[in-house]
């Protein structure tokens, strides 16, 4: 039986067609997993939203999506694509951010059994929100002090990662992750915090946003 995986990028946030999205996801019955980009097109909790992917090698693997035989794709960044399990495999459907409400093409089943990307994940860091000093419990408290039209940015390095990954995120565009401008999240503010990511590279590999980052990394 053919299988079907929806990936979606910061285009749909951009062109704010998220309830065209989530339109078209409940009608098909089918999870989605976000690049790191378009964190929040499903709040962290939703049952539709299946991970984000790009940050780390395994991402797309782990997310099911090298098993599925038609993947619909809409607003991706290339530079968040960091690899494509999907290639050569699947018959893949890219759909215009505007388009997603309406569309109603003939696709095969979808699934809302979450990934590896979230469940493997989440064993690491779910107990780690429990932790006041780890990255994903400094995350989850920036979240629940957040303004309602608050913006968090940080730039790419190991807070940037942290922040990408575990900020449990409620909308779309409230996290953003930049290489210019003033952060919101500041490097010294997190400088108490052990950063090393070795527990999530063992389950998703390395990190491979923005170019790569190490875990020794000296602007953290």
């Amino acid at each position: 039986m053919s299988v079907l995986g929806i990936l979606v990028g910061p285009g749909v946030v951009r062109a704010n067609c998220v309830e065209g999205l989530t339109a078209f996801a409940r009608r098909a019955g089918c999870g989605v997993v976000n690049t790191w980009g378009a964190k929040g097109v499903f709040r962290w909790d939703d049952p539709l939203h299946f991970g984000t992917a790009g940050l780390q090698a395994w991402d797309f693997d782990l997310a099911g999506l090298g098993e599925v035989d038609v993947l619909v794709t809409s607003g991706l960044d290339p530079d968040e694509v960091t690899s494509q399990p999907w290639e050569g495999r699947a018959e893949v459907v890219d759909v215009a951010p505007e388009a997603l409400g309406a569309f109603r093409g003939t696709l095969p089943p979808g699934s809302t059994e979450r990934p590896m990307l979230y469940t493997a994940l989440a064993a690491v860091v779910g107990p780690m929100y429990a932790q006041p000093d780890s990255p994903p419990a400094r995350a989850a408290g920036l979240a629940a002090t957040l303004p309602a039209a608050g913006v968090v940015v940080a730039r790419p390095g190991l807070v940037g990662f942290w922040i990408a990954r575990t900020f449990p995120t409620e909308r779309p565009g409230s996290v953003r992750i930049t290489s210019a401008g003033e952060a919101t999240v500041a490097d010294e503010d997190w400088a108490d915090l052990d950063l090393n990511p070795e527990a999530l590279v063992a389950v998703a590999g390395p990190i491979v946003a923005w170019g790569g980052i190490s875990p020794d990394s000296v602007d953290r």
